[in-house]
Protein backbone atom coordinates (compact mmCIF):
# COMPACT_ATOMS: atom_id res chain seq x y z
CA UNK A 1 0.00 0.00 0.00
CA UNK A 2 1.34 3.42 -0.99
CA UNK A 3 -0.74 6.58 -0.59
CA UNK A 4 0.25 10.18 -1.17
CA UNK A 5 -1.86 12.91 0.35
CA UNK A 6 -2.58 16.27 -1.21
CA UNK A 7 0.00 18.93 -0.37
CA UNK A 8 -0.66 21.76 2.03
CA UNK A 9 1.10 25.07 2.52
CA UNK A 10 2.34 26.37 5.85
CA UNK A 11 3.90 29.74 6.53
CA UNK A 12 6.64 28.39 8.80
CA UNK A 13 10.15 27.45 7.68
CA UNK A 14 11.19 23.80 7.65
CA UNK A 15 14.10 22.64 9.76
CA UNK A 16 17.19 21.89 7.71
CA UNK A 17 18.22 18.32 7.11
CA UNK A 18 21.86 17.53 6.40
CA UNK A 19 22.34 18.37 2.70
CA UNK A 20 25.09 19.38 0.34
CA UNK A 21 24.51 21.81 -2.54
CA UNK A 22 20.73 21.34 -2.45
CA UNK A 23 19.03 24.74 -2.58
CA UNK A 24 16.09 23.83 -0.33
CA UNK A 25 15.82 22.59 3.23
CA UNK A 26 14.10 19.28 3.89
CA UNK A 27 12.49 18.12 7.13
CA UNK A 28 11.15 14.59 7.53
CA UNK A 29 8.74 13.34 10.16
CA UNK A 30 7.74 9.63 10.36
CA UNK A 31 4.91 8.34 12.52
CA UNK A 32 4.28 4.60 12.82
CA UNK A 33 1.22 2.75 13.94
CA UNK A 34 0.79 -1.00 14.10
CA UNK A 35 0.52 -1.49 10.32
CA UNK A 36 1.58 1.70 8.55
CA UNK A 37 4.18 4.43 8.44
CA UNK A 38 3.11 7.98 7.65
CA UNK A 39 6.04 10.07 6.44
CA UNK A 40 5.73 13.83 5.96
CA UNK A 41 8.33 15.66 3.87
CA UNK A 42 8.46 19.44 4.34
CA UNK A 43 10.36 21.54 1.81
CA UNK A 44 11.39 25.20 2.01
CA UNK A 45 13.36 27.14 -0.62
CA UNK A 46 14.71 30.70 -0.81
CA UNK A 47 13.30 31.08 -4.34
CA UNK A 48 10.27 29.51 -5.98
CA UNK A 49 11.27 26.09 -7.32
CA UNK A 50 9.72 22.92 -8.67
CA UNK A 51 10.97 19.97 -6.61
CA UNK A 52 10.52 16.36 -7.70
CA UNK A 53 10.62 13.59 -5.09
CA UNK A 54 11.13 9.97 -6.14
CA UNK A 55 10.08 7.57 -3.38
CA UNK A 56 10.57 3.80 -3.70
CA UNK A 57 8.96 1.31 -1.32
CA UNK A 58 9.12 -2.37 -2.16
CA UNK A 59 8.25 -2.61 -5.85
CA UNK A 60 6.27 0.64 -5.93
CA UNK A 61 7.71 4.01 -6.98
CA UNK A 62 5.95 7.34 -6.48
CA UNK A 63 7.05 10.54 -8.18
CA UNK A 64 5.74 13.60 -6.37
CA UNK A 65 6.23 17.05 -7.94
CA UNK A 66 5.78 20.20 -5.81
CA UNK A 67 6.08 23.84 -6.71
CA UNK A 68 7.55 25.35 -3.56
CA UNK A 69 6.95 29.08 -3.20
CA UNK A 70 9.87 31.21 -1.99
CA UNK A 71 10.00 31.46 1.80
CA UNK A 72 6.98 29.19 2.37
CA UNK A 73 7.29 25.62 3.66
CA UNK A 74 5.27 23.07 1.70
CA UNK A 75 4.61 19.50 2.78
CA UNK A 76 3.41 16.23 1.35
CA UNK A 77 2.71 12.98 3.17
CA UNK A 78 3.24 9.40 2.06
CA UNK A 79 1.53 6.50 3.86
CA UNK A 80 3.02 3.04 3.31
CA UNK A 81 3.00 -0.38 4.90
CA UNK A 82 5.14 -0.07 8.04
CA UNK A 83 8.85 0.42 7.28
CA UNK A 84 11.85 1.08 9.46
CA UNK A 85 13.09 3.86 7.16
CA UNK A 86 11.82 5.65 4.06
CA UNK A 87 13.99 7.65 1.66
CA UNK A 88 13.22 10.07 -1.15
CA UNK A 89 15.52 11.31 -3.87
CA UNK A 90 14.81 15.02 -4.34
CA UNK A 91 15.72 17.03 -7.45
CA UNK A 92 15.39 20.67 -8.47
CA UNK A 93 17.20 22.53 -11.25
CA UNK A 94 19.74 19.70 -11.62
CA UNK A 95 20.64 19.56 -7.92
CA UNK A 96 19.80 16.33 -6.08
CA UNK A 97 19.83 15.04 -2.53
CA UNK A 98 18.54 11.98 -0.73
CA UNK A 99 16.48 12.51 2.41
CA UNK A 100 15.55 9.64 4.73
CA UNK A 101 13.34 9.26 7.79
CA UNK A 102 14.96 8.27 11.06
Amino acid sequence: MLLVSAPFVAAVPAQAAEQQDFPCTVDINKVDDELTSKVTFTLACDETRTVTAKIAVGGAVVNQRQTVQAGVAQSFTVTVNKVARLCAELETDGATTTACSA
